[in-house]
């Protein structure tokens, strides 16, 4: 049965993981006609592979090593997790156009009857969080703000429309009696509110730019003091600096500086007031709270527990 926040605190603190409860496949369970052409991508003979497990996908990923240098895979044969599948070919048409600034750099794209796969320049560097500091923050406010000036690609769906229902779930969730009862009662006595500023979100994210609309800390290198963000699939077009309200839960639910502490940081790099993103917030808010009560879904176990521990700092 679909749990409230209140259910899950019950039973303890819950640690948020950056990825499923599951492993991934390996690199030899990939087809082998798709091994080869990720190898010609790569150049020179097999040496190893070193895979990643975090994350949420259902696809091959991990550094792959050869005798002529390194680079980090994202596979999928065709026969396996079709969302996967589809996120991989989503991310290779975002990659294509993305500044070496802001993302990795593109060394081949796989695309066959067997599967895809996306070869990608293997960034040395760290993933922030452990613990967070304020070179991290300050870090990923730089590219945040650069993100936040770069025009997003032809073609790219717009994030007044694509983030809709999503994004928009109040009113669903003041019509079920479960999510209800289970909101903090400072945020269940203003549901009049919540949905009036719900009608504000598309407005709100409307716009030209490019949004990552995934960025948390396994998304997240951090190289030179220089952050780049991994993980594209499902970018989108919309208004500055709306990936902020909802990177900074996840940085408060893995124990980093609350969202109201860590916002002061990121005005420093150009970030709007807290108000003017409200709707985002707000509607951020909506999405976990609504997504975590949700079935699991098998291939993909952990990832209700992922969205509720994020749920409490974005609901405050």
């Amino acid at each position: 049965m679909p749990r409230g926040y209140r259910d899950a605190a019950s039973e303890g603190n819950v640690t948020m993981s950056a990825g499923a409860d599951r492993l991934r496949p390996e690199w030899t369970s990939l087809p082998l006609v798709l091994r080869a052409r990720i190898m010609d991508a790569i150049g020179g003979r097999f040496v190893r592979d070193e895979p990643a497990q975090s994350g949420f996908s259902a696809s091959y990923a991990g550094v792959v090593t050869t005798t002529r240098g390194k680079a980090f895979v994202k596979a999928c044969a065709r026969d396996w997790h079709p969302d996967s599948l589809h996120f991989l070919r989503a991310e290779m048409q975002v990659l294509a156009t993305m500044p070496a600034t802001i993302a990795p750099a593109v060394r081949g794209e796989i695309d066959e009857a067997v599967g895809a796969a996306l070869v990608l320049e293997a960034i040395d560097g760290h993933h922030p969080g452990s613990p967070w500091s304020a070179d991290d923050l300050h870090s990923i406010a730089t590219t945040l703000s650069i993100l936040s000036s770069t025009r997003a690609p032809l073609g790219l769906a717009g994030a007044a429309d694509s983030m809709l229902p999503d994004f928009t779930r109040w009113e669903q969730i003041a019509r079920d009696e479960r999510l209800l009862a289970g909101l903090p009662d400072a945020v269940r006595s203003r549901m009049s509110d919540l949905l009036r500023i719900e009608r504000d979100f598309p407005a709100v994210v409307d716009g030209d730019v490019i949004l990552h609309d995934d960025v948390r800390a396994d998304n997240i290198l951090i190289s030179d003091g220089r952050a780049r963000f991994v993980d594209w699939p499902n970018a989108r077009r919309g208004a500055p600096w709306v990936d902020l309200p909802c990177l900074l839960p996840s940085i408060e639910a893995s124990g980093g500086p609350s969202c109201a502490e860590a916002w002061p940081l990121f005005e420093e790099h150009g970030a709007p007031p807290v108000h003017d993103m409200l709707p985002v917030i707000s509607g951020f808010a909506s999405y976990l709270w609504f997504a975590q009560a949700q079935p699991e879904i098998p291939l993909l176990p952990g990832l209700r527990t992922f969205q509720r521990a994020q749920a409490l700092p974005a609901l405050g």
